[in-house]
């Protein structure tokens, strides 16, 4: 004979048991979270003096491009009141836009040395920009290196760049600073304490296809290594 066997259906504990596991769940997640945002903000406030520097540098340079962002709407403005002077204007309106595009260059450069500094501590080099100028065979190098440490400490040392690429035989061919510029200098040296930005006039001579930037810096003190980097030419124009 078959027996009827009556079990209890308790629907309320499969519920808490449900709600138990995704409150036990959502709170590690909460705590991963948490302690992901907390490493955050301790990573920022390790740069200190030189991060607020920075920030200082990008609002400066923002407040300048709002300036003369307005001031071309201005000259926009005066164009089309008075046609007679439009020609003057549009040279002039010329002029300040290509400002605003050197100062936009500027920031992004800025903002990159700010990206920079989150990442690299001590004495680096960051990058260079090099601009064709207007004389032929003509270029602005800028050159900027980073100090990142904690406290005052100022970096001091020599810097060396020199250009490689090919003549018009193919031959190897490196020129250093004082070849290609009457300003320049074999070494240069340096004293700084967050960054320092170096500017420098080259003129390259007839024939000569650039390649290649070497830059060194040798810091000052026997203890400390020399810091180098290459270039590749057509990204640092570009």
């Amino acid at each position: 004979m078959s027996r009827l066997v009556v079990k209890s259906h308790r629907p309320w504990q499969f519920a808490l048991a449900v709600i138990f596991l995704s409150t036990f769940f959502a709170v590690l997640t909460w705590l991963a979270l948490e302690h992901s945002h907390w490493s955050s903000i301790r990573d920022r406030n390790r740069l200190g003096e030189n991060y607020k520097r920075m920030l200082e540098i990008n609002k400066e340079l923002e407040q300048e491009n709002q300036r003369l962002y307005e001031k071309v709407l201005t000259l926009e403005q005066t164009i089309r009141l008075d046609k007679q002077t439009a020609s003057l204007l549009q040279d002039e309106l010329a002029a300040q836009q290509d400002e605003i595009h050197q100062l936009r260059g500027e920031l992004e450069f800025y903002q990159g040395i700010m990206e920079a500094a989150r990442d690299t501590e001590g004495l680096n080099i960051y990058g260079i920009h090099i601009t064709p100028l207007s004389a032929e065979r003509s270029f602005l190098l800028r050159l900027v290196l980073t100090h990142v440490v904690k406290g005052d400490k100022v970096a001091q040392g020599r810097l060396r760049v020199v250009v490689e690429g090919s003549e018009k035989d193919g031959s190897l061919r490196r020129y250093a600073l004082d070849e290609l510029g009457v300003e320049a200098e074999p070494e240069l040296q340096f004293e700084f304490k967050n960054f320092k930005r170096i500017e420098r006039h080259l003129t390259l001579p007839s024939g000569f296809e650039p390649r290649r930037v070497f830059v060194t810096i040798q810091p000052k003190g026997s203890n400390q290594s020399t810091i180098s980097k290459v270039f590749e030419w057509p990204a640092v124009t570009t």
